[in-house]
């Protein structure tokens, strides 16, 4: 696996930066890149070593040119890294906003909970890789029907929705990943029903062994005070038949398929 740190600090070269940027477009040749910078063409062969060595780019003979490419497990295990740095930042932001709550401001968190007849794994398995088997289908802000619903399997992954359009709109990310037993995500939906990046409460789902075949589901939508004055409105919105109680009876009826 390649070094994140060493990633890090070869794109501290803004010359290396702008040959990423380039090469982000598509592949190029040593003498493409050199033409579109300011420096010599053995200098970008420098860079691109520097990038190579580190996991971010990798070249390939094409007749007698050498193209040069981003290499996109490279960049994935970049942009995993700091989506990390990204989702327990917006964890503590909303922890924070707990803590610095008066008892009038703090909104108590929703709590729903349903029985599966599969065993614990099953029960993750379906709630996660399979969300867009059961999830209700008017239950997305996007402009067109929803084609995919996405859980990235690890901290700092997006939780996401993929529409029919082609367009994705972000729900959360990854806060906590522990398969079989727990996850949390953030969810990022202000009251005006659209994603906002610097907006987060949290919602958290365990899964607790009753039996080989039978797991009680257990969901909490936490940090509702981060919706202020609205707080009270929204939480009632979530206790609503309609909402967390309605998502969680089309779950476990996928899981008694």
């Amino acid at each position: 696996m390649a070094n994140v740190g060493a990633m890090l600090t070869a794109l501290g070269d803004p010359t290396r930066q702008a040959i990423v940027e380039r090469l982000s477009h598509g592949p190029l040749a040593v003498g493409q890149l050199a033409g579109a910078l300011p420096v010599s063409r053995p200098a970008v062969s420098q860079h691109l070593r520097v990038l190579k060595d580190v996991g971010l780019v990798f070249d390939r003979q094409e007749g007698t040119r050498r193209l040069y490419q981003v290499d996109p497990d490279g960049l994935a295990q970049l942009r995993a890294h700091l989506d990390a740095f990204w989702a327990r930042s917006l964890a503590a932001f909303a922890d924070r906003t707990r803590e610095l709550g008066t008892v009038d401001t703090i909104v108590e968190a929703v709590r729903r909970e349903v029985v599966v007849e599969v065993g614990q794994a099953a029960a993750f398995e379906i709630f996660t890789a399979d969300m867009t088997s059961w999830w209700p289908a008017d239950h997305h802000i996007g402009s067109a029907p929803i084609r995919e619903i996405v859980v990235e399997p690890r901290v700092g992954g997006r939780w996401f929705t993929r529409h029919e359009d082609g367009t994705e709109t972000d729900t959360g990310v990854v806060t906590t990943w522990q398969p079989s037993d727990l996850f949390a995500v953030t969810w990022q939906i202000g009251s005006d029903w659209k994603f906002h990046s610097d907006f987060a409460t949290s919602v958290t789902v365990q899964f607790l062994p009753e039996g080989p075949e039978r797991t009680r589901v257990v969901l909490e939508h936490a940090g509702l005070e981060a919706y202020a004055q609205e707080g009270a409105a929204m939480r009632e919105m979530f206790e609503s038949e309609g909402a967390w109680t309605a998502t969680l009876a089309a779950y476990a009826a996928r899981a008694h398929r």
